[in-house]
C-alpha cells in the first residue's frame, strides 16, 4: 500500500513539473515575441539546466543574447546545436550574423559560403547570403573609386550679364563661387558646352578614418564669344573621421583656373565640415572654408584675395513631396592689396531646393535662391557702396535614360539688382545635360 501511495505521489508530481515546464516555456517564448529578451532568456536558461541537448532551447538561447548584443554568448549556444547536428544550416547562418557583428569577416564568410553551397538551403536564403557577402566585401575594402561625366549644351540670353561695360559674374560650380571678368559693352546671347569629369577616390582606413580625395575637371566654351572660354582643375583631399551620427572632415584644396586660353586664377582653400545625421530623414551638412585667391595676369593681380565662406544645408526627406533641401550661406572676401573698391565685400544668400520623383521614373528639381551682395569701399565713380541683390528661380526635370545615364533638362531665370545701373542685368539659361556616373 505504501508503495502504491509513493508511486502515486511520483506520478501526479511529474505530471505537474511537466505541466509548469510547459507553461514557462510557452511563457519564455512570448516575452521573446514581445522583445522581452531579458526575461525570456532567464526562463530558457532555467529550463535548460535539466536538458541541455534541447536544440529548440539553446536557439532560443542564443537569440536571445544576440539580441542583447552579447554576440559571443550566442555563439557557444549555437555552437551546441552544431556539436550535435553539424549540418543545422540555420545555427551556422547565426554564427556566420554573430560573427559578421562581430566584425569577425573572415569566419564570416566562411560560415556563410558553407550555407550558400549546401543543395538544401532555399533560393531567398542563398539571396540574403549574398547580399551579406556583398556587404561584407565592400566593408572590408580599403579603395573606393566612384565619379561622373557630365556634358551639357545650354543657351545663354546674356552672357555678359550686363548691358553697359564693366564685369560680369560667371558662376563655376566647382569652385562654388562666381568669377569676376571683363565685360564687352553690349548684350548678348550665346550657346555654350559644359564638359565635367568627376573622379572620387575614398581610402578607408578603418571604421572611423578615411582619406577622401576628389579631382574635378570642368571646360566651359561658348559659341562664338571664344574669348570666355574657361578651363578648371580642382583637387581637395579630406582626411574624413567618423563618430556616431557625425563625420567630420578637414580638407587641403587647390583650384587652378584659365580663362580665354590664358592662366587667370588659382585659389588655396582650407575647408572644415561637419556632417550630422539627426535622424533617417534629416541631415546636416556645415562647412567653413578659408581660401586665398591669387590672380595670375598683371592687370588682374590686385583682384588678389582672402575669402572666409560659412555655408550650411539642411536636408529633410518626406513621404510625398521629396527631399527639401535648406541651403544658407555667408561669405566674405578682403583684398590683399587695397587699392581696389570692387574687391572687399561680404554677401549672405539662402536657397531653398526641392526634389520630387514623379511617375515613370521622371524626378522634378525645383529651386529658388536669393544673394545680397554689400561692398565695402565707396566706389570713386559713383560716389557710393555698391549693394547687389540677386535672385534667381530654376525648374528642372531628369530622368534615367540607362542604369548609369542620365538625362536633365533646367531653366533658370535670374535678376540682379544693384544700386550701380552698370550692374544690373537680367539673363534666362536652359541648360540641356546628359550625365553617366561610375
Amino acid at each position: 500500500m505504501t508503495k502504491k501511495i509513493l508511486f502515486l505521489t511520483l506520478f501526479i508530481t511529474s505530471l505537474l513539473f511537466s505541466k509548469e515546464s510547459l507553461t514557462s516555456y510557452d511563457q519564455a517564448v512570448k516575452l521573446f515575441n514581445e522583445r522581452n529578451y531579458k526575461e525570456a532568456y532567464e526562463i530558457f536558461i532555467s529550463l535548460s539546466k535539466n536538458d541541455l541537448e534541447n536544440q529548440n532551447l539553446n536557439f532560443y538561447l542564443g537569440r536571445c543574447k544576440y539580441e542583447q548584443g552579447e554576440y559571443d554568448i550566442a555563439i557557444s549556444y549555437y555552437e551546441r546545436i552544431l556539436f550535435a547536428q553539424p549540418n543545422n544550416l540555420r545555427a551556422r547562418i547565426e554564427i556566420a550574423q554573430s560573427n559578421l557583428m562581430l566584425k569577425n569577416y573572415t569566419q564570416a564568410i566562411k560560415d556563410f559560403n558553407f550555407v550558400l553551397v549546401n543543395a538544401n538551403t532555399p533560393a531567398d536564403v542563398k539571396k540574403s547570403i549574398a547580399s551579406r557577402l556583398i556587404y561584407i566585401k565592400q566593408t572590408m575594402q580599403k579603395h573606393f573609386i566612384s565619379g561622373a561625366l557630365v556634358f551639357d549644351l545650354s543657351y545663354d540670353s546674356n552672357v555678359n550679364n550686363s548691358a553697359t561695360a564693366g564685369e560680369y559674374l560667371v558662376f563655376v560650380p566647382q569652385l562654388g563661387t562666381d568669377l569676376t571678368l571683363n565685360n564687352d559693352a553690349k548684350e548678348e546671347s550665346d550657346y555654350y558646352y559644359d564638359v565635367i569629369a568627376v573622379i572620387n577616390h575614398v581610402y578607408k582606413y578603418n571604421e572611423n578614418f578615411s582619406l577622401n580625395n576628389s579631382l574635378v575637371a570642368y571646360t566651359q566654351d561658348y559659341d562664338t564669344k571664344k574669348d570666355s572660354n574657361i578651363d578648371v582643375i580642382s583637387f581637395t583631399s579630406t582626411p574624413t573621421f567618423y563618430k556616431g551620427a557625425n563625420k567630420y572632415g578637414i580638407g587641403l584644396g587647390i583650384d587652378y583656373v584659365r580663362y580665354n586660353d590664358k592662366d587667370y586664377l588659382k585659389n588655396y582653400n582650407l575647408i572644415f565640415s561637419n556632417s550630422h545625421i539627426f535622424a533617417q530623414t534629416t541631415l546636416n551638412d556645415i562647412t567653413f572654408k578659408l581660401s586665398k585667391k591669387l590672380y595670375d595676369q598683371e592687370e588682374d593681380k590686385q583682384k588678389s584675395a582672402y575669402v572666409f565662406d560659412l555655408t550650411n544645408s539642411l536636408k529633410y526627406k518626406t513621404e510625398n513631396f521629396g527631399l527639401f533641401t535648406l541651403d544658407t550661406s555667408y561669405s566674405k572676401e578682403l583684398e590683399i592689396y587695397e587699392q581696389r573698391t570692387d574687391i572687399s565685400k561680404e554677401s549672405f544668400e539662402i536657397g531653398l531646393e526641392n526634389s520630387l520623383a514623379l511617375p515613370y521614373k521622371f524626378n522634378l528639381n525645383t529651386n529658388i535662391n536669393s544673394k545680397k551682395v554689400i561692398y565695402r569701399d565707396r566706389d570713386v565713380n559713383f560716389l557710393s557702396r555698391r549693394v547687389d541683390k540677386i535672385n534667381s528661380v530654376s525648374i528642372g526635370i531628369s530622368r534615367p535614360i540607362k542604369e548609369n545615364l542620365i538625362f536633365a533638362l533646367k531653366g533658370t531665370v535670374t535678376n540682379n539688382m544693384s544700386n550701380q545701373a552698370p550692374f544690373d542685368y537680367k539673363k534666362q539659361v536652359i541648360k540641356s545635360s546628359l550625365i553617366y556616373t561610375f
